[in-house]
């Protein structure tokens, strides 16, 4: 190939390549706004190598948001705000996702630099979001008969089975995806395509044609079924339609595979960490409950039952000892740390048996002034290290100077306190619930308080309960669904000393059935008439 005619097509393939070389993300979170590379050009430049790191994860809001925020200080706290939000495990101090990140950018940086925007090829884009493969294949570029093939690299992840493919095009050392070259439009571009596979072994799905059987019709019932329960193989005149080498045709649609889930993956997903990969969670039931704390605050607690099945279990002193810590922290609507609690659970169980609890309880309370928080809820298994990981939006409306409600709190047993601190209200030992879900025929057991009710000259309150059990779902009868019966509603009078009051209710469910249902609770006050509503859900089993 003369100079002239080299020149030529690199110019060629440098004009198709102008879309795929600008800064991308995913989906629609590449899409720029107008303003959007003056907003680049007025960071400095260790903001502009964190934003570029951080474009693949940012929609165009957040993109947007953050280059239009003059201010650097302010630009820093939206980032600081951001990871909050991201953070992976929420009641620590220690953020996972963010500190695994930035190390991905400093690393693509390092191994695959170039000196345009964002500061690395797609190689690095690829690093960021889905970190280093296990295994990484390179291929020297190539001159046949068929044509010439430039620098290949070829990465494959085990534990997502996704398969990428780079090639240097332009062999100036910087890499782009294999699929960014081609060209839909015309049949010279699949050839072109299926050669360049040839050669790198890179199949994609949609440019695979699917198998031309002889006789299709002959084969209509048998693949119908499920192969392993045929013997197809034991015909042969079937046997000489399979591929002459079965383990390289394997091996082919393992490949198509895993190539594929690339295109899965770079659609869904913005980026994928090692946390998100995490699949021995410990899985923890919990809610959050919110009553009358002092003046201008609100008790706040945190609920959680951990299975006893998935807790870890040491044998000390003849007893099969377990501990979940549970770890709470409260952020406010700026992300900012406000409260914190810690609360150790044991469980004990003989040794000999496993005639344990089905569900371990644990609170956690804060105080928390009226508003909006999100908590961020960790449960950990001190034996085998389990960890499960959750997050809650909150609004607290104020409760002050007014009629008010509590949340409902469902509960396993509410006893007298005895000797036990656990869960103690006054004079009750209300162990939470959380899970929701009571088996016929032990009954549906709540818990409440209510403030603010107006009183006499001798300090009494008059108020009247009502409670609301209505089906979720409609009940099946035979083969047909019969229309949602009337709401299980009961209403009594009471009064007590003081303008707060503690209740608790035993609802029998043996008029109810296996489904979900919605309790809703309402108090009058008969002094003044208010009245305030309070709604959970929880199901039945039988």
């Amino acid at each position: 190939m003369t100079r002239r005619r080299r020149m030529f097509l690199a110019a060629a393939v440098a004009l198709l390549l102008l879309p795929c070389l600008a800064p991308r993300n995913v989906g629609a979170a590449g899409e720029s706004f107008a303003g959007e590379r003056d907003g680049i050009r007025r960071l400095h430049r260790r903001e502009r190598l964190v934003f570029f790191g951080l474009q693949y994860l940012l929609n165009p809001y957040q993109r947007k948001q953050y280059l239009t925020t003059a201010d650097p200080r302010a630009r820093e706290r939206w980032i600081e705000t951001f990871w909050a939000y991201n953070d992976p495990t929420p009641a620590t101090e220690i953020n996972e996702k963010r500190r695994e990140h930035e190390a991905r950018v400093a690393l693509a940086r390092r191994l695959f630099r170039k000196k345009t925007e964002p500061g690395w090829d797609r190689r690095g884009e690829m690093l960021i979001r889905f970190g280093l493969p296990r295994f990484r294949a390179k291929e020297p570029g190539t001159v046949t008969f068929s044509g010439e093939y430039p620098p290949a690299e070829f990465w494959y992840y085990p534990s997502l089975d996704m398969a990428i493919t780079f090639q240097d095009y332009l062999l100036n050392g910087e890499y782009i995806l294999a699929i960014e070259k081609i060209g839909r439009s015309s049949r010279e571009e699949l050839d072109r395509l299926k050669a360049i596979n040839d050669v790198y072994k890179y199949d994609v799905l949609e440019f695979v044609d699917s198998r031309e059987w002889e006789d299709e019709e002959d084969l209509k019932d048998i693949l119908s079924f499920n192969p392993d329960d045929i013997d197809y193989m034991a015909d042969p005149d079937l046997r000489a339609l399979q591929p002459k080498d079965l383990l390289a045709e394997w091996d082919r649609e393992k490949r198509i595979r895993s190539a594929n889930n690339f295109f899965k993956y770079d659609r869904e997903r913005a980026a994928i960490y090692s946390f998100d990969l995490e699949k021995n969670l410990l899985p923890v039931y919990f809610d959050v409950t919110s009553f009358r704390g002092g003046p201008g605050s609100i008790r706040t607690e945190v609920n959680v039952e951990v299975p006893t099945a998935e807790i870890g279990f040491d044998v000390v002193d003849g007893a099969r000892r377990g501990r979940i810590e549970i770890r709470v922290l409260a952020r406010d609507a700026g992300m900012n740390p406000v409260a914190r609690a810690v609360d150790s659970v044991q469980v004990v169980a003989p040794a000999d048996t496993a005639s344990q609890p089905g569900l371990v309880p644990g609170q956690v309370t804060l105080t928390l002034e009226p508003g909006y928080y999100r908590l961020g809820i960790e449960a950990i298994d001190a034996v085998t290290g389990r960890m499960g990981v959750y997050t809650a939006n909150l609004e607290l409306p104020p409760m002050d100077g007014r009629l008010a409600l509590s949340d409902i709190m469902f509960a396993s047993r509410i006893t007298g306190t005895g000797d036990n601190p656990r869960f103690a209200r006054g004079g009750l030992q209300v162990v939470p619930h959380p899970i929701h879900a009571y088996r016929i025929p032990f009954p549906l057991t709540i818990y409440f308080e209510v403030s603010g009710l107006d009183t006499d000259e001798e300090g009494l309150s008059w108020y009247e309960i009502e409670y609301r059990i209505v089906p979720l779902e409609k009940r099946r009868r035979g083969p047909v669904f019969a229309g949602i019966p009337p709401a299980i509603s009961s209403s009594f009078r009471t009064s007590g000393y003081g303008a707060d009051q503690v209740q608790r209710l035993e609802i029998a469910t043996d008029n109810l059935w296996k489904g979900s249902f919605e309790l809703q609770v309402t108090i009058l006050d008969r002094r003044t008439m208010q009245s305030v509503e309070k709604r959970g859900r929880f199901s039945v089993l039988e």
